[in-house]
């Protein structure tokens, strides 16, 4: 009915134009033609014309005619016929927009197949301009950061200079925009940290080696040179530049190859390489200062971020969601905090979210299972304006640190998948990642696929068993948040996750049995098992904490809490 009142209404304009911009000639009825009524219409029949009889001058049937019945047949339809019409189109109007405003999430069984509505969705952002192009911000004087004492530290300069070579090698760097570095202003880096602690850094630049020295040992896992607070300083304000052009619609995605890394570092204390947070300082100034009404941080570091956590666990504009290795507490940073019954604090509860992988040698197959059935419904409902990424690499196959095995394709799979969300506003910042090999290729990776390349093909995949249990244990905590969170997902559901890529990921069952820790769970046992590890999750056993020990021991690390404890002290 709908489409006839439009065809109707389409014609009776056309009938209305003046005669002058017909191409055929008007006939105007003569007084002893019958006009027609508008209450009855009679049929027209058009008669034959003979072309050879040349007293046959019967003019042909007009299309105005034709358009002035139809419009009079719909016109002369009873109001209480249109009432009906009307309801109907305001019933469906309605039902679309309450559509509209449900939360979405993936069925398990969905294999991670997302559909348009959704994308629809996350996307509808009003008021930011999509810009195009990929930016790229790196400057070699955050290379002047080094140890004095260590030349094998494994958060080096070489890291970004090696990432750098391999972007220009593979002729990533040339297609990218090039973003000048710059340092953070001091209210940017107030904005997460305390002014006691920004002087702190800022007098690095003044200070002797021996009182460097006395310095690092006040802080846990760091070094300082007399550049190291203004190589922090370049690596923040450069994130946040990066970001505001992105934001602006300058650019449409970026990279920023910069060091130091920045998740670990607290509001009044440098921690695990870390300075200023880099990340966390970026999204602050995006919901402070360019009216980003939602931004999500996704930190696939093979360590916890603690400083990014702590810095919005009361911020629900922020979701922090970090996939990491957890070890029931015992790996590095070494607390309950990395662990998934952390949801944030009540004015923003369900907006931290923690997947810990309780041992190493998880693959492509456990992350990419983890986003299709966790990480992605959730961020289709969170519906995000920005995407922050904190890049760690320490999760890559071959690290010294971390112990896992995720390829270069298998990055860039997980890049790709984020750039539907919030109109490909995507910034990848670099946190870890210690094996240059591995760090290069990965980063390289994903930043072609940000330039629109498409990742390589990955091999059938499935996440192991350890892997679906943690991805099971955060669903639960957050099921009270999540419309998407509601829906069970077990092993057997998680198997039928497939992804076409390199031969990543756990093919045959019985592999997951490894035990790839000294303080992992020790093989898959039944529900009894789970409800042990559950009821322990937060805790340390002996074993966990002897190889809490050994990781800190690779990594340089204090114990946990120095740094809290000692900060006031340099305050």
């Amino acid at each position: 009915k709908n489409r006839a009142m439009e065809s109707g209404k389409k014609r009776n304009l056309e009938a209305d134009e003046p005669a002058s911009s017909s191409k055929r000639p008007k006939t105007v009825p003569s007084e002893s033609q019958p006009t027609q009524s508008d209450a009855e219409v009679k049929p027209i029949k058009e008669e034959a014309v003979d072309p050879t009889d040349p007293t046959d001058t019967k003019p042909p049937v007009e299309e105005s005619k034709i358009s002035d019945v139809a419009t009079s047949s719909l016109a002369s339809k009873p109001e209480e016929d249109k009432k009906p019409m009307e309801e109907s189109n305001e019933k469906k109007e309605a039902q679309a927009s309450a559509h509209r405003d449900m939360p979405v999430s993936v069925a398990p069984r969905s294999r991670g197949y997302l559909y348009m509505g959704m994308w629809m969705q996350a996307t509808e952002d009003e008021g930011f301009e999509v810009g195009t192009g990929t930016g790229l911000v790196y400057d070699e004087r955050m290379c002047e950061h080094s140890s004095l004492t260590d030349d094998t530290h494994p958060e080096s300069p070489m890291r970004i200079k090696a990432i750098y070579s391999m972007l220009q090698e593979r002729k990533l760097a040339q297609r990218c925009i090039r973003v000048d570095a710059r340092e953070a202003t001091n209210d940017e880096l107030r904005s997460v940290h305390s002014e006691s602690y920004r002087q702190v850094v800022a007098a690095v630049g003044h200070l002797k080696e021996h009182p460097l020295k006395a310095l690092e040992r006040m802080y846990d896992s760091i070094y300082l040179n007399s550049k190291s607070g203004m190589a922090a300083r370049l690596s923040a304000g450069s994130t946040v530049e990066i970001v505001t052009r992105v934001v602006k619609g300058k650019l449409r995605n970026g990279v920023a190859v910069v060091r130091p890394p920045g998740h670990h570092a607290e509001q009044h204390a440098s921690k695990g390489f870390c300075f200023f947070n880099n990340v966390a300082i970026a999204a602050k100034v995006a919901v402070e200062k360019l009216g980003v009404k939602r931004v999500l941080i996704l930190d696939w570091d093979i360590h916890h971020g603690n400083g990014t956590q702590h810095m919005f666990e009361d911020d629900s504009r922020v979701l922090y969601f970090s996939v990491h290795r957890y070890d029931h507490g015992s790996f590095y940073p070494g607390s309950s905090d990395g662990g998934p019954r952390k949801v944030g604090n009540p004015p923003a509860e369900g907006y931290n979210m923690n997947v810990g992988w309780n041992g190493g040698g998880m693959g492509d197959g456990d992350y990419l299972g983890m986003f299709h059935q966790l990480l992605l419904p959730v961020a289709y409902e969170f519906a995000p304006q920005l995407v922050l990424i904190s890049a760690g690499f320490d999760s890559a196959r071959g690290d010294p640190l971390g112990g896992c095995d995720i390829s270069p394709t298998g990055f860039a799979h997980m890049t790709h998948s984020l750039m539907a969300l919030a109109q490909g506003k995507v910034v990848l910042v670099l946190e870890g990642g210690y094996n240059l090999s591995a760090i290069s290729h990965s980063f390289a990776a994903c930043t072609a696929v940000l330039l629109g390349d498409p990742p390589s093909m990955l091999g059938r995949m499935f996440p192991s068993k350890r892997a679906s249990r943690a991805i099971r244990d955060t669903k639960r905590y957050h099921q009270r948040y999540w419309t998407c969170c509601n829906q069970s997902t077990g092993y057997e559901q998680l198997r039928q996750f497939q992804m076409i890529g390199a031969n990543g990921g756990l093919e045959e069952e019985e592999e997951d049995d490894k035990d790839y820790s000294e303080g992992g769970d020790g093989g898959e046992g039944g529900d009894g098992e789970e409800d042990e590890e559950d009821q322990d999750e937060d805790g340390e056993g002996e074993e966990g904490k002897d190889e809490h020990a050994e990781n800190q021991a690779v990594t340089g690390a204090a114990p946990a809490g120095e740094a809290e404890k000692i900060a006031p002290q340099v305050e």
